[in-house]
């Protein structure tokens, strides 16, 4: 490498090899950072945009890190850059263009008013008169910048009559067509223009093309009738913007209905995307969304199937943002609505949609949620449907979304929806059984809030064979339960399931049990929690460890020492200290040549350290001696996670 570290750059730069050119690019920041910025890099840049010697690849990259490096630059300089970036807005490649002004957009959020009005309006004007359409493109996408930076009515005049231009160049004297693709962008950029707008303390309604220079409805209102589909595609995506400042009964409310029946099913599928967003306007502006409402149900009517699914993957985010339950239940059950969707075996999207059926739970309310998901049995066909994937999906909203919030687990639906999960929790499918896993904590949880007194009991009779030894897991137990539901069940505890991940998350799920049980109790050894782990949990962790038939099933024997290492700190300590016995003399096992089980060893040594806040001060110290003994182990792994370990402690 030279001396000179920017001579460095520069050599790379125009080294001519893209994959040369990008990885010193990559790193421009912090080279810049330790240069403190050198302005012969920046000529370099124009030079190299000049003589446009870089690859599309390249250019964008170096329009993208030229933003990022704004923070590096002191505000005097960095209109430096400006040059260089009007250079690649210019460019036919659209990943170019869009890092240009993207760059160039944050750019001018550190610099003040009179600077833009010097140096980015200029720009700004003259890519939006230039005659090749990449140029007005990237212009569509800074008008709003330079309408902000002006402050006199005149000026902001000026830029609104060239955005005007740009979305519809033929003023009926002239010949000139608009060319749809800056067309495209225009329409993108609706939304910051009506920003700027309002910036400036203008109400867009109000907007004239005498006093304001172009009516922003107006334009929207073109778009949506433009003979080109991804033009009216852009408009009704910038809708949300629009729904802030006009009613839905409007007229561009009434086109952007129209555009619901539009003969482009992409036209109509762009409605479906932004639907909710727009109810979400509408009603934070005090507009009705009675428009809404009929949208939704000509869209779920649809002929095709790609528009009826993109409306269907948003029901539960268009029916929650207009927050009408009456309606969130028609679209629900509705000839054309979610559940028939759904049972459609042909759908290509089953499991989206069984997502978008759990989270519908909060728009119908709780009684609704029951009635048409538990009672009518759709969670069990869902939870018990053959596609993997389906099931899956509605273990996972059941984690992340309201619906057991919303359902609630304590009433009259406890027993049916506890008779839907029990046998799944020992389902012969492993990921079936791993999902009730994780879902067990949350499903404690919301119980507790409702029937702290029986919160334990409950967990214990109809969750317990898959958390502890009891009489359903014994051979006459798990005939009965095969007797009840019909199907093979495995009915261990999940600390000795084959899969190892289950086991991996099994301490991790009796925890978070625990913490609920245990509630407010500052004392965690004595807690509730902490009694049901030492009584329940801690049998099996042991078992797991010292059964003979484990004896060479090291990553089954492992279980003990995760779950010591999770539940530490709610177990009694001379029983930890005594399991804790049991661990390190597993270190010191050998096989029948008389040499050390390293993957064991490496395990161990990994995972001690998370004892250290659960034993006494003596077993502290024979973990410490254990892991100075593995520190000098032939096996690199083992010596390495040793010595890792006795660092933390």
């Amino acid at each position: 490498m030279p001396d000179d570290p920017a001579a460095f750059v520069v050599r790379e730069l125009n080294s001519t090899e893209p994959a040369r050119q990008l990885a010193v690019i990559k790193h421009l920041k912090l080279i810049s950072m330790a240069l403190d910025f050198k302005k012969e890099l920046i000529k370099e840049f124009e030079k190299l945009t000049a003589e446009e010697a870089l690859p599309d690849e390249v250019a964008a990259s170096l329009a993208k890190v030229l933003g990022e490096m704004s923070d590096l630059i002191s505000p005097p300089d960095l209109t430096l850059l400006f040059p260089t970036l009007k250079k690649l807005c210019n460019a036919d490649e659209t990943a170019v263009r869009d890092a240009a002004v993207t760059s160039l957009n944050q750019i001018s959020l550190k610099l003040d008013k009179p600077t833009l009005q010097k140096e980015l309006c200029p720009i700004v004007l003259e890519l939006a008169k230039v005659e090749w359409w990449a140029p007005k493109v990237s212009a569509c996408g800074l008008c709003h910048t330079a309408y902000a930076a002006y402050g006199d009515e005149e000026n902001r005049k000026i830029i609104a009559e060239q955005f005007k231009t740009l979305c519809k160049p033929d003023d009926g004297a002239s010949l000139e067509k608009p060319n749809p693709m800056v067309a495209s962008a225009a329409a993108q950029r609706l939304g910051d223009m009506l920003e700027a707008v309002k910036g400036a303390g203008i109400k867009p309604a109000d907007m004239t093309e005498e006093k304001h220079g172009a009516k922003l409805d107006s334009l929207y209102m073109a778009f949506l009738q433009d003979d080109h589909d991804y033009v009216k595609v852009a408009a009704v995506k910038s809708s949300p913007a629009i729904f802030k400042y006009w009613d839905l009964s409007s007229e561009p409310g009434k086109l952007f209905f129209a555009c619901a029946s539009d003969k482009s099913w992409r036209v109509r599928v762009a409605v479906a995307e932004v639907l909710s967003a727009v109810a979400e306007a509408a009603k934070t502006a005090g507009h009705s969304c009675d428009a809404v409402q009929d949208i939704c149900n000509r869209l779920l009517g649809d002929a095709e199937s790609e528009v009826k699914h993109a409306i269907g993957e948003r029901l539960a985010s268009v029916t929650k943002a207009l927050g009408n339950a009456k309606f969130s239940e028609e679209v629900f059950s509705s000839d054309n609505g979610l559940k028939k969707m759904f049972k459609d075996v042909n759908c290509q999207i089953r499991e989206k949609l069984a997502g978008v059926i759990m989270e519908m739970a909060e728009p119908l309310g709780k009684d609704a949620a029951r009635r048409l998901m538990v009672d009518e049995g759709l969670l069990a066909e869902m939870l018990n449907d053959e596609n993997t994937n389906v099931r899956l999906a509605c273990f996972d909203k059941l984690v992340k979304t309201n619906f057991l919030d919303t359902l609630r687990v304590a009433g009259i639906h406890q027993g049916p929806l506890f008779e839907i999960l029990r046998p799944l929790a020992g389902n012969p499918n492993w990921r079936v059984r791993h999902a009730v896993m994780l879902l067990l904590p949350k499903l404690v949880r919301v119980f507790n809030e409702d029937k702290p007194a029986d919160a334990e009991a409950t967990l214990n009779k109809e969750f317990g064979y898959k958390l502890f030894y009891c009489e359903d897991n014994t051979e006459a137990g798990k005939t009965a339960m095969i007797s009840k539901y019909g199907t093979e069940l495995d009915v261990l505890p999940w600390a000795l399931d084959p899969i190892a991940q289950i086991r991996k998350d099994y301490a991790t799920s009796c925890l978070d049990i625990v913490e609920v049980l245990s509630g407010s109790e500052k004392d965690k050894r004595a807690s509730p929690g902490g009694s049901w782990a030492t009584s329940k949990i801690l049998p099996v962790l042991e078992t797991c460890c010292t059964e003979k038939e484990h004896k060479d099933k090291y990553h089954q024997r492992i279980v003990l020492l995760t779950g010591l290492c999770a539940l530490g700190e709610y177990l009694k300590q001379e029983e930890v200290d005594k399991k804790t016995d049991i661990i390190l003399d597993m270190a010191k096992e050998t096989l029948e040549n008389g040499s050390y089980v390293p993957s064991l060893r490496s395990m161990i040594a990994r995972d001690l350290p998370g004892l250290a806040r659960s034993v006494s001060k003596g077993t502290l110290q024979k973990v410490k001696d254990c892991l100075a003994v593995m520190e000098k182990d032939a096996d690199p792994d083992v010596s390495g996670f040793a010595k890792e370990s006795s660092a933390k402690l």
